[in-house]
């Protein structure tokens, strides 16, 4: 079956996106990192929370003025 995007967790002015997928048939969460057709980063995680986590921290390092909330 491959992996399932479930949702877009950020997307910065210069269309940088932040999606979170599933890959039902290694039972992870991947954080994918895209600009158009461009793969910037991609990590696999046991958990969605940790991966959601992980999404927020990247964020920063993507657009350097947005500081992560609390």
């Amino acid at each position: 079956m491959g992996e399932v995007a479930l949702a877009r967790l950020w997307r910065l002015p210069d269309g940088t996106t932040c999606l979170i997928l599933k890959d039902p048939e290694a039972d992870a969460w991947i954080v994918r990192i895209v600009r158009g057709d461009l793969v910037l980063r991609s990590e696999q995680f046991s958990h969605a929370i940790v991966a959601m986590e992980q999404a927020r921290q990247w964020r920063t390092s993507f657009a350097p003025g947005v500081q992560p909330s609390p």
